[in-house]
């Protein structure tokens, strides 16, 4: 006679598996459907995504949009970083424009046309509230708030330089958009980032670059003024062990990157930023500068590396810089066709909701 697998057993074992899966088990039976909903699964399925090695995947934005996964495989005497498409694209239920601006936390994405949430891991998708309102652009923001466990979008009505107005939506809460603090700054739509309950966001301040920063538990916008910044375009926001950092591409001819990394942030007191020189690895010393692209594309990995991609005529090149060793490594992607542009790339891990 079989004996049957306990319970409690079966759930930690579906606390291990991947997505994809769990979604296929809801159609098995109700059990599986309810418990893939309960908040305590949820929870631990969480946090075990973010310990599970080679968890994280990579969130594609270009001519299609692509969701691939990180796996290690050893190259040689040196370990190497493999990028192996799990998904040929990502089918929307709608049409999402070539270079859109799209912001990512946790695991969710908050695209701009339509306004709309995204679970990729699920295919979920939730719309944001519409506003009829012709006479202004509409930028948004996804945002976390870790200590109210909430998360919130910013959108900035911009009147076409006649005013600019912020609401803010929380999800799971709020039916409607709410009004927050106006600021008079304009804002580069740029992509931001959101680090411990704070989006960051490039703003235009008295003709000089600056960085916005939209806390997300009190509603309330601080200015980081930049000290010599200049060419706003070859400027980047991300995540480096969870502080902000700015990178920085003066020109190709230069040869290194500038990377500032923020050490505090007070009311009162100048901010205060760590800088550091990363040089181009040697694998790029024998790209022709006239083939060289205006952005050099990057994103934060997980494991304290950042990842960097030149779109080149002979297809994306992908190299990520460890910050701690201060060394270069190249990545490899299977199945991406050489006349795919890369727009944007965002890293997460797996989740079950909203």
């Amino acid at each position: 006679m079989n004996t049957p697998i306990p319970e409690e057993i079966v759930i930690q074992i579906f606390t291990w598996l991947p997505v994809k899966s769990l979604m296929r088990f809801k159609c098995v039976a109700k059990f599986f459907n309810s418990l893939v909903s309960e908040s305590y699964f949820t929870e631990i399925h969480t946090s075990h995504s973010m310990i599970h090695q080679g968890g994280t995947k990579y969130f594609l934005n270009g001519t299609e949009f692509y969701c691939i996964a990180d796996q290690q495989k050893e190259y040689g005497k040196s370990s190497a970083s493999r990028l192996v498409q799990i998904r040929s694209s990502v089918e929307f239920p709608f049409y999402i424009p070539v270079g859109s601006n799209i912001s990512c936390v946790n695991g969710l994405f908050c695209i701009q046309k339509p306004p709309a949430i995204l679970n990729p891991s699920t295919g979920e998708v939730r719309y944001l509230p519409k506003l009829n309102d012709d006479r202004c652009l509409l930028y948004y923001w996804l945002g976390f708030e870790p200590e109210e466990n909430k998360y919130k979008v910013l959108l900035t009505r911009d009147g076409s330089g006649l005013y600019i107005k912020q609401c803010v939506f929380t999800l799971g809460v709020d039916k409607s958009w709410r009004k927050t603090q106006s600021i008079s700054r304009c804002v580069s739509y740029k992509p931001g980032v959101c680090i411990n309950g704070v989006i960051y966001r490039f703003v235009f301040h008295g003709g000089t670059l600056a960085i916005d920063a939209f806390d997300l538990k009190t509603e309330s916008f601080k200015l980081i003024v930049l000290k010599n910044s200049s060419n706003w375009w070859y400027y980047e926001l991300i995540e480096v062990r969870s502080k902000l950092a700015i990178i920085n591409c003066p020109t190709w001819s230069c040869e290194f990157f500038n990377l500032r990394v923020l050490r505090q942030i007070q009311k009162e007191e100048e901010e205060e930023w760590e800088s550091h020189i990363i040089h181009y690895p040697s694998m790029w010393k024998h790209i022709p500068p006239k083939i060289i692209p205006h952005v050099i594309l990057s994103c934060m990995f997980c494991d304290g590396q950042i990842l960097f991609i030149l779109n080149l005529e002979s297809g994306a090149l992908w190299s990520s810089y460890n910050i701690t060793r201060r060394s270069w490594r190249k990545l490899e992607m299977k199945g991406l066709s050489t006349n795919h542009r890369i727009t944007g790339i965002y890293s997460y891990r797996e989740r079950l909701v909203m």
